[in-house]
C-alpha cells in the first residue's frame, strides 16, 4: 500500500503484512536524506526509516531533518551540504560510519557529502531518482511553475537549490564556469579532484534507481548517470558511454567493473514506488553480507 499527500514528498509505505527480519551480524546505520519540498520529519521520510528498523531489529535508522521544507527549495545546494554534514557529525550513532539513501535532490547533497568530506564514511549509496547529471528542463509541476520564472532571469546565480543542478547542454562553458555547484561533484573541470574519486570508489555499493515514467527530473535518465548530449537534447548519452565515465572522473567506471553500481527502474512517477517494491530491491541491501538473507 502507498499514500502520499504530496507528488514531491516521500510516499508514506504502510508496513507489509509480514516484512521480512533479517540476520544482521553488525548495525551500520541508515541515513535517509528528503528531497525538494519535502522534510525528515514528514510521514513519508519517517515511514521510510521505520522499514529498516522493522526489517532489521537493533539497526538505527533517520531521516534527518535538513533544509526542510521551503529551505530545500531555497538554499543553495553547498549549504544544504553544510547542514548535512553538522547533523550527521552531531549524531554520535553514525560515527563509525552509514548506509546512506537519497531521495530526488537529496542525492545530491548525500553524493557532495561523499565525495568532499565522507567522515564518518557512507558504506552503501542508495539513490533515488536522483538527478544525478542535472536537469534539463523545467518541469510542468505547480512547484517548478512558480519557481521558473525567478530562475530563469539568472538561471546559474539564482539563489536557490535548482541552479546548482541546472545544465544547459546548449552551453557547455557557460555550465562549467557558471554552475559552481555540479560540475565541481562530477569532477568535469579540467583540474580534477583526487579525494571526489577516491572517496566515491571506496563505496561498498552505488544503487541508482530510475523512475519509468518520471515527470520531474528531465531527462529521467539522470537518475541512471545519462544525460543529453552536448549541444543535442535529442541524443541520449548513457552512463558508460559518457566522457566522465570512461575517464573515471569520479570513480563510476572502477565501481562498476568490480560490480558494485546496480541500477534499478520501478514503475511510476517521481518518487512513487510501492512497498512491496520497496521491501523486495531496497531493504535487502542494508543486510552487511549483501547476501541473501535469512529469514526469521
Amino acid at each position: 500500500l502507498l499514500t502520499s499527500n504530496s507528488s514531491f514528498h516521500a510516499p508514506i509505505l504502510e508496513p507489509l503484512s509480514y516484512p521480512p527480519k533479517f540476520q544482521s551480524k553488525d548495525a551500520t546505520p541508515v541515513v535517509f536524506m528528503h528531497g525538494m519540498g519535502d522534510a525528515g520529519s514528514n510521514p513519508g521520510m519517517q515511514s521510510l526509516a521505520k522499514t529498516v528498523t522493522d526489517a532489521f531489529p537493533g539497526k538505527y535508522a533517520v531521516a534527518v531533518d535538513v533544509a526542510d521544507g521551503m529551505a530545500s527549495i531555497l538554499e543553495p545546494m553547498d549549504a544544504q551540504l553544510d547542514a548535512f554534514v553538522k547533523a550527521v557529525r552531531a549524531d554520535k550513532r553514525l560515527a563509525g560510519g552509514f548506509d546512506a539513501v537519497g531521495l530526488s535532490q537529496g542525492n545530491l547533497v548525500v553524493r557532495a557529502y561523499i565525495e568532499r568530506v565522507n567522515d564518518p564514511p557512507v558504506r552503501t549509496f542508495v539513490s533515488i531518482c536522483g538527478p544525478m547529471e542535472g536537469i534539463g528542463t523545467c518541469p510542468l509541476n505547480v512547484l517548478y511553475e512558480a519557481i521558473c520564472p525567478f530562475w530563469e532571469l539568472d538561471k546559474y546565480g539564482a539563489n536557490i537549490a535548482f541552479s546548482g543542478y541546472w545544465k544547459d547542454v546548449h552551453d557547455k562553458e557557460g555550465y562549467l564556469t557558471q554552475n559552481a555547484f555540479l560540475p565541481d561533484i562530477g569532477n568535469e573541470r579540467a583540474e580534477k579532484e583526487a579525494t571526489y574519486r577516491a572517496n566515491m570508489a571506496s563505496l561498498r555499493a552505488y544503487v541508482l534507481v530510475k523512475a519509468s515514467v518520471d515527470s520531474m527530473i528531465v531527462p529521467r535518465e539522470t537518475a541512471h548517470h545519462a544525460f543529453w548530449a552536448w549541444g543535442d537534447e535529442r541524443t541520449l548519452v548513457p552512463m558508460r558511454e559518457s566522457e566522465g565515465y570512461k575517464k573515471d572522473w569520479i570513480g563510476l567506471k572502477t565501481l562498476d567493473e568490480s560490480g558494485r553500481i546496480t541500477e534499478l527502474t520501478f514503475e511510476g512517477d517521481h518518487l512513487r514506488f510501492s512497498s512491496s517494491w520497496w521491501y523486495a530491491n531496497i531493504i535487502p541491501l542494508f543486510a552487511d553480507d549483501l547476501d541473501e538473507p535469512r529469514a526469521e
